[in-house]
């Protein structure tokens, strides 16, 4: 059975399952494979990939600095930028983040954006979790 090629890119499904009549990893493809890149990418500190070093976010890098407006402004233009050179398949529109959760340790950062190909028009809200995998009572 010849495999479905995707203009827009292929890859494994994230987070990785199997499907186990086939016996393969399951695939994704097209704008649910830069959904999911964009996961991945987000879900990843800089520094993480021992092959890669400067992928990643360093939204943990600035955990402390998310107190005020003009920080997290300054956070969404860091990833606005990177997210730029690590997904070449998308325009990135806009990166905004919500901090009215900041109490609870939770800031939300809604990324917009294009597919170049497609002028497909799409966005993801990743939440970002300040106190996860820690002690630290909220």
């Amino acid at each position: 059975m010849a495999e479905e090629k995707s203009f827009l890119g292929r890859g494994w499904a994230y987070p990785v399952t199997f499907n186990k009549l086939l016996g393969k990893v399951n695939m994704v493809s097209d704008e649910e494979d830069i959904r999911q890149s964009l996961q991945i990418y987000l879900k990843t500190n800089r520094g993480e990939r021992i092959l890669r070093l400067d992928y990643g976010t360093v939204m943990q890098e600035h955990v402390f600095d998310l107190g005020g407006i003009a920080n997290l402004n300054y956070l969404c233009e860091l990833l606005k930028n990177d997210i730029r050179i690590y997904e070449p398949r998308i325009i990135v529109l806009n990166v905004d983040a919500d901090g009215s959760q900041l109490r609870d340790g939770i800031v939300h950062f809604n990324v917009e954006y294009e597919i170049q190909s497609t002028n497909i028009r799409d966005n993801i809200v990743y939440p970002f979790y300040i106190l996860e995998g820690t002690n630290i009572p909220g």
